[in-house]
């Protein structure tokens, strides 16, 4: 392991780390064989400190280790007689990431309420999920009570290995927006309303009958559907919620900001007037 004539670690930088999640930063140390910033003074004499900065559940948070010798010391600082957590008071509270919406691909997605609203919502989603529905109903009365404020925008995250149905739905709501526009949210209230199917051959139906409900090319949806043809964007979607650390459903990006978890309406009414 690289060190210092001092025994201390080589570092080159005084900038702090910034890891996505606690576990990259010891895979990154272990790859590399050292770490590569210089460290500073601690609360303790003697003791060198090592700032890295972990993004995770969209908030910055910076960390400590400790640096003795060539020894590593994980764990916080505590004064007795302060009675303080010296190592939290330095590193300060979670800071919210913000993120650029125009970054996301938004292309030809339809928003439900007033596109250029005050609050921009961005919600990654999946049809299976019970979260999400009831995230549905929040959201729902939210644009009923302010229709010219708000715009939601649904990207889609199915998460395969615990609902083994969601990716086929997000196929068939984009196969029946491909025809008609509103019918994604004529899927996308089905989905969340219905009884939930528990079957390809009760998904299948379901589809084929909301398609002559909307007046849409059944047979050319059921192509559309069996051959995946929309499949891209659901997979540019999913590529946008990895790029920016989405893990679960739902996420939602409040004017880019990003909010974990089902939200209560006054969550989303928080947003809108601090805008």
């Amino acid at each position: 392991m690289r060190r210092f004539k001092n025994g201390f670690f080589r570092m080159s930088s005084a900038r702090p780390l910034r890891i996505i999640g606690i576990g990259a930063f010891f895979l990154v140390w272990i790859a590399v064989g050292a770490f590569d910033r210089i460290p500073g003074p601690s609360p303790i004499p003697g003791l060198l400190e090592l700032k890295f900065t972990v993004e995770t559940n969209g908030q910055r948070q910076n960390g400590t280790i400790y640096l003795s010798g060539t020894k590593i010391i994980l764990g916080q600082i505590f004064d007795l007689s302060t009675q303080q957590n010296l190592t939290a008071l330095r590193a300060g509270p979670p800071e919210p990431i913000h993120y650029d919406i125009k970054a996301l691909d938004l292309n030809d997605r339809v928003p439900r309420g007033k596109p250029g609203g005050k609050l921009v919502i961005v919600e990654f989603s999946d049809f299976q999920c019970p979260y999400c529905k009831q995230s549905s109903g929040p959201i729902s009365e939210l644009i009923k009570k302010y229709p010219q404020d708000v715009a939601v925008y649904y990207k889609h995250f199915p998460i395969a290995e615990i609902h083994p149905l969601a990716y086929k739905m997000a196929l068939a709501a984009e196969c029946a927006r491909s025809q008609k526009a509103s019918a994604f949210w004529f899927f996308h209230d089905g989905f969340f309303s219905d009884p939930p199917v528990k079957s390809d051959s009760q998904l299948r139906e379901q589809v084929e009958r909301w398609s002559d409900q909307q007046g849409l090319e059944t047979k050319k949806l059921m192509t559309c559907y069996d051959k995946g043809e929309q499949a891209s964007r659901i997979e540019s979607d999913m590529a946008d919620a990895r790029k920016i650390g989405v893990t679960a459903t739902p996420t939602f990006l409040l004017n880019g900001e990003f909010v974990a978890g089902a939200q209560p309406l006054e969550t989303f009414e928080r947003y809108l007037k601090s805008k």
